[in-house]
């Protein structure tokens, strides 16, 4: 066992000497990455939490699926679900933006789909100023659809629709403005309702 260990590291550090990485060589390096990234993002939260006001209240989005080849998939582990819920903490006249939730949106069928989107509900609205979702190729690089919903305006808003590449995954984009009345314990939730068709 330890030969075959050795034999195995000397092949990798052969493969790295001749530019062809063996397949453990780039593990390290990912692994690096991976750190790098969670001390980024916790940092700017610290940062976000640490200069904002006092008063905010979670936000919950919830959304629902209504397909088994159209779905939420979950980034970190590849799962997949028909409902997900994704927590922000929000301030008072501040506008919390997140360019990747945790979820996404997935088609894991061989064909295309056509997928209709929209707000369905925000409970306790008077807390939310405004609030625009956007779903955005996996890449970041095209807009596919966006709902937005402003104070006062009508639910749920109007259905958004996009065709859904074959075995093709979707990047939800989210932004919301807590209201100037958020106070310490509020909370507010909004339904993200997700149908497809053909």
């Amino acid at each position: 066992m330890a030969n075959s260990t050795r034999q195995r590291r000397k092949k990798e550090a052969k493969d790295l000497t001749q530019n062809r990485p063996g397949q453990l060589s780039t593990l390290p390096l990912l692994k690096i990455t991976q750190a790098l990234l969670i001390v980024g993002v916790t940092l700017g939260v610290a940062f976000l939490v640490y200069s904002s006001p006092l008063y905010a209240y979670d936000f919950g989005l919830n959304a629902s699926g209504a397909g088994m080849n159209v779905r939420f998939v979950h980034w970190s582990d590849g799962t997949f679900s028909n409902t997900v819920s994704l927590n922000y903490n929000i301030y008072a006249d501040v506008t919390t933006y997140d360019s990747n939730a945790t979820y996404g949106i997935a088609n894991t069928a061989g064909k295309a789909i056509t997928v209709i989107l929209k707000i369905g509900s925000i409970t306790n609205t008077g807390k939310v100023a405004n609030v625009t979702l956007t779903i955005l190729s996996q890449d970041g690089t095209q807009q596919v659809a966006r709902m937005s919903w402003t104070g006062g305006d009508a639910l749920p808003t109007p259905d958004q629709t996009f065709i859904a590449t074959a075995q093709t995954d979707y990047l939800i984009q989210i932004s919301i403005r807590g209201a100037s009345s958020v106070v310490a314990g509020d909370l507010a939730s909004i339904g993200l309702h997700m149908s497809t068709s053909g």
